[in-house]
């Protein structure tokens, strides 16, 4: 009995021994907690802001780091930085900030942080921005804050995604708890962020937060301060003055972070520190404005429209907003202006609303300013950000695409190298007619050229004009020397493309190319059909020199070349490629010119050749038809081409023109499914509502043709999906602008109503299952074929 009473407490001294032990030791190693990087300095690429969390002061505010990893043993890291420890009152617990300075740019740096006393984190990588990089890649996105069914699947899934994309840094734009006061929301947010933004390199993800109106723990919204959002301002080491900062991420590009939550005026502290901001950084090149509540709320009057006119006067380019639980891209929008339509890229800012990170989703019906959604689903933002363009790409939590953006500083719009010099239109015009017709003192573009993706595409119509004894030696050997050049600078290899019963082949212009071939290129001319990526592979440049498919007499027949033959060429110009592609007027009426219009809408080049055949018969460089164009020297393509032959004339030979493409947008759908296809996107102006059935995938293209004075709104809806795979009515919504209405003199709203064109009769019909919007500036139709809409009164 004794020995077994001995043993009992034996055991007991054990356990009580082995959890003393645990306990102390569960003391000693206070680890840190919630770590993530942050800048409090405009200076991004050379400094960084660690922070973390422990529950005591003591447990250490080092962060040992070095260019190499030391597989964290804290003995080996070259330097050390001290920081400092703080906590406030309700905290409970120790929040502490080590800001790294003198960094080297464009620099990998493995770190641990902690103390000796506690402890210190396993071993972490951070990276430093460029300088000056060719190019930035960064995430939006906002509002994970509790209160989904579903909390906080979303918001992980998001962000593991996220980190998939690799970005330099995260712009949060807000509401990243749900009660403001609730230290428990905080940890997990933090201790979240350390878990996940964690990049497929192993780097950590610095994040740039924006205050949201979660974070602040009062009602009163005209009597802010900093105490009202005391946590966020404790987790978050941030620049001054905290509440609104500005960092220039690189030479083109700077971001400016406002408080939606302090409610100001043109008087305001605020206000006049985002202006002078604003006016220093006038010449930087994309200037990117976030705050939390949107300027342009689909639910109502924005909470933030003070903000407009500065956004307006300094031309900002983009504005990041969260709030709202949705994805919702505005077209470019200038209220200084009118704040009844949208413009032009370069005159308006781009509002986009990235509220999708896990927080309970809203819906909301679309309105005549958005470009894109409203869509309620669980989103983040890609931004990929060059000297000259920015791209964007929304992506929802499946890794699906369901936005994308293209905003260019150079060539945003094509640009017309050549144009034909005072012309008469020519007798025959049997073939498609014109979107755009030249007369008598005009000047029509011959050439043009545009940016797609990383390459570059030029349309002509000058096919004819390469057959041998059709051109004058040294004009078009070295005009295409400085387009090929401009185009892929460095390029050696063209493919001369011979299939889909192209006229103009190599044996038709052998002098041509002999020309090229004695200025360096080699030119291959090939029939393969159909046009692949293995095709194209090997070559800098593609020549399409007028595909002929169909009766030209009936203006081509585009569907006899397959989208993925466009798709191929559309991967080829994206990924650095150069396109040449040409048409030519023919008598007869061989107009061909649908079939490169295929391509140049696939590729979205903003672009169309017309086979309108203008004609000089006055100031000819041969008698007869022979007109005369010139190169416009302000372009690089053509004052390269005064630069080495000292004129701007050059001959041309039954040449067609290349106009601006009208609005255009296309989407490839899937069958089995219901689809929205949002041709607002491009500017399109018309959303395309339908089900296809199983095997029904195929193209759904939206153009907005030019309106005429009896329609004001008018557009062209077509697919190539055969009707009997497509479940009849589908809905076609049309969008008008507050100014396009009153320009139109129609009395009344409610008046609206859709029509279509009937080809047999030649006359506007009125759709039968017609309505109008008028809050939402939407007219919408059921309709059973397709055809051009327009947006007409009743009688």
């Amino acid at each position: 009995m004794f020995r077994k009473k001995f043993l009992i407490l034996g055991l007991v001294l054990v356990f009580v021994f082995a959890l003393s032990v645990l306990i102390i030791d569960s003391k000693e190693l206070d680890l840190p907690k919630g770590l993530h990087l942050t800048w409090n300095k405009d200076k991004v690429s050379s400094t960084m802001v660690v922070t973390w969390k422990t529950t005591t002061s003591e447990a250490g505010n080092t962060v040992l780091y070095d260019t190499e990893s030391k597989r964290g043993d804290p003995a080996l890291y070259s330097y050390s930085t001290e920081g400092v420890a703080h906590t406030i009152e309700g905290l409970e617990s120790y929040i502490h900030d080590v800001e790294l300075k003198g960094l080297s740019t464009g620099t990998t740096y493995y770190f641990v942080c902690g103390g000796e006393a506690s402890g210190y984190s396993e071993e972490r990588k951070l990276r430093t921005i460029p300088e000056n990089p060719d190019h930035i890649r960064f995430v939006v996105g906002g509002d994970w804050r509790k209160g989904s069914i579903d909390f906080p699947w979303g918001r992980d899934e998001i962000s593991k995604l996220m980190a998939t994309y690799d970005p330099y840094f995260v712009i949060h734009t807000g509401d990243f708890v749900n009660k403001a006061f609730r230290v428990s929301e905080w940890d997990d947010c933090c201790e979240h962020m350390q878990e996940t933004w964690i990049d497929t390199q192993g780097y950590t993800i610095p994040i740039i937060p924006i205050i949201g109106n979660h974070e602040v723990g009062t009602k009163d919204e005209f009597e802010l301060s900093k105490e009202d959002a005391r946590f966020y301002y404790e987790y978050f080491n941030l620049p001054e003055i905290e509440s609104w900062y500005s960092l220039a991420i690189t030479p083109y590009l700077h971001f400016i972070a406002l408080d939606s939550e302090t409610y100001t005026n043109s008087d305001s502290e605020q206000y006049i520190w985002a202006d002078k901001i604003l006016k220093m950084v006038e010449d930087t090149t994309w200037k990117i404005v976030g705050f939390h509540r949107p300027a342009f709320d689909p639910r109502g009057e924005g909470k933030s429209e003070y903000f407009l006119p500065l956004l307006d006067q300094h031309h900002v380019d983009i504005v990041v907003n969260g709030d709202v639980h949705l994805y919702e891209r505005l077209q470019p929008m200038n209220p200084a202006v009118s704040r009844g339509r949208y413009f032009p890229f370069e005159e308006g800012t781009v509002h986009v609303v990235a509220g999708g990170w896990g927080a309970p989703l809203y819906m909301h019906y679309p309105l005549w300013w958005d470009a894109c959604g409203p869509i309620s689903t669980y989103h983040f933002t890609v931004f990929d950000v060059y000297p000259d363009v920015l791209y964007m790409k929304a992506i929802d939590i499946n890794g699906n695409v369901i936005d994308e953006l293209a905003i260019r500083k150079e060539l945003a719009e094509p640009e017309t190298i050549i144009r034909c010099r005072e012309t008469a239109n020519a007798d025959d015009i049997s073939g498609p007619a014109p979107l755009i017709s030249f007369g008598v003192g005009d000047s029509p573009p011959i050439m043009s050229i545009s940016k797609v993706g990383s390459g570059t595409v030029v349309a002509a119509g000058l096919a004819w004009n390469c057959v041998n004894d059709g051109w004058r030696a040294n004009e078009y050997e070295i005009l295409f020397d400085k387009v090929f050049q401009e185009m892929v600078p460095g390029s050696k290899d063209v493919l001369w493309y011979e299939g889909y019963g192209v006229a103009y082949n190599t044996a038709e212009c052998s002098k041509l190319l002999s020309a090229l071939t004695e200025l360096g290129y080699s030119v291959v001319g090939d029939k393969t059909e159909p046009i692949t990526m293995n095709l194209l592979e090997p070559y800098d440049i593609l020549v399409i020199p007028q595909l002929r498919l169909g009766s030209g007499y009936e203006g081509g027949d585009p569907t006899l070349l397959p989208w993925s033959d466009v798709e191929a060429i559309k991967s080829f110009v994206e990924d650095g490629g150069g396109l040449l592609i040409m048409d030519a007027h023919d008598y007869g009426g061989n107009n061909w010119c649908r079939v490169q219009n295929k391509i140049l809408e696939g590729l979205s080049a903003g672009m169309a050749l017309q086979s309108d055949g203008v004609y000089d018969w006055t100031d000819n460089w041969q008698q007869g038809w022979y007109p005369l164009g010139d190169v416009d020297p302000m372009t690089n393509i053509g004052k390269a081409y005064v630069g080495e032959t000292g004129k701007t004339e050059i001959g041309l030979f039954e040449l067609s023109t290349v106009i601006a493409s009208p609005p255009l947008y296309l989407e490839k759908v899937a069958g089995g499914a219901r689809i929205i296809v949002d041709g607002r996107k491009t500017k399109a102006d018309a959303r395309v509502i339908l089900k296809t059935k199983e095997n029904g995938g195929g193209f759904v293209r939206i153009q907005r043709v030019p309106d005429t004075p009896t329609e004001f709104v008018v557009v062209d809806v077509s697919t190539d999906i055969p009707s009997e795979f497509i479940e009849w009515p589908m809905t076609i919504e049309i969008y008008y602008t507050d100014d396009a209405f009153i320009a139109s003199e129609i009395k009344k709203e409610e008046l609206l109503q859709m029509y279509y064109w009937d080809f047999e009769q030649g006359m506007w019909c009125l759709c039968p299952e017609s309505g109008v919007n008028v809050d939402r500036n939407c007219v919408s139709a059921k309709v059973y074929h397709l055809s051009k809409f327009a947006l007409m009164a009743r009688p």
